[in-house]
């Protein structure tokens, strides 16, 4: 079974716990008694933050730090006798309350791959709740699992699902380093979709996604090596550290542009202030040298 319950040792209080047990054991018996038992988590259980920490539960892969006491007694309580049905979990969702559908979609995380994970993210998708969106898709592998494990035909997402719900976070800023994998399975259509949001943002004069430079890099598509040449001067740290990731994906997946890059690389790298940004011209660099 699925489980992070070791985490809750020291967040939860022991009275809360032994409650917990119960209500496992009860879900374990009647699936129909996990939509009692889930909307009581956030109080028996408490809101505190588990322990930091990359866990991998079969193929997903987790940031707990991210989950709260509850998150991790729902997922007890929905795998209490094995694997959910996916029509209970959309249930859940559509007739949950917000911290219910927090707690829903924390769990989506590292649950199997089905029906539920397209309908699901699609809501995420569609959403304005910010708390929701990141509930479900940072601090997780669960973009990049849903293409990898699932079947789109079942799951309900596929290339063009993820696409949009990219775009998405990129349109709410979110941070693409707590999406865990999810550059990797970029598609020349997302970076042309990320570099039309860019430009229409520039020529707004409003802030552009840092992590667009560093998607567009696995992807690329017309205009996207001057876009991530010119990022290398950017004036802002996040995007100029996102360009060398960029190009460092670049020219890993196409040797052409590396004679090209080997000038502009060492010549960045001489006038860079910053060690981490420095570091990663550095590495670009000698990758692109064939060290």
């Amino acid at each position: 079974m699925l489980s992070i319950a070791d985490l809750l040792e020291g967040v939860a209080t022991p009275a809360g716990l032994d409650w917990l047990r119960g209500a496992v054991d009860d879900a374990a018996a009647s699936p129909r008694r996990v939509p009692l038992s889930l909307p009581q988590l956030p109080r028996r259980i408490g809101r505190g933050y588990l322990s930091a920490e990359l866990r991998r539960l079969g193929s997903a892969r987790i940031d707990t730090g991210a989950w709260r006491a509850c998150d991790a007694a729902a997922l007890e309580l929905l795998t209490a006798g094995g694997d959910p049905d996916p029509e209970l979990l959309v249930d859940l969702y559509s007739h949950g309350d917000s911290e219910e559908r927090t707690m829903v979609l924390r769990c989506l995380q590292v649950l199997p791959i089905s029906s539920a994970t397209g309908r699901l993210l699609g809501q995420v998708q569609r959403t304005n709740q910010v708390n929701h969106v990141a509930a479900a898709t940072l601090d997780s592998n669960l973009l990049a699992r849903a293409l990898d494990d699932g079947d789109a035909a079942t799951s309900g997402f596929g290339p063009a699902e993820f696409e949009r719900l990219m775009l998405k976070l990129a349109f709410l800023d979110l941070p693409l380093e707590r999406m865990l994998d999810a550059e990797t399975h970029a598609t020349p259509e997302l970076s042309r979709m990320l570099q039309g949001l860019a430009t229409e943002r520039e020529a707004a004069g409003r802030k552009v996604w840092a992590g667009t430079n560093r998607v567009i890099g696995h992807a690329p598509t017309a205009g996207t090596l001057p876009r991530l040449l010119g990022g290398l001067e950017h004036g802002d740290d996040a995007h100029r550290l996102a360009a060398v990731q960029g190009l460092t994906a670049l020219s890993q997946r196409d040797p052409s542009h590396r004679e090209l890059l080997r000038g502009l690389l060492a010549d960045r790298a001489a006038r860079e202030d910053r060690p981490q940004i420095r570091h990663a011209l550095e590495r670009a660099l000698a990758g692109v040298n064939g060290a």
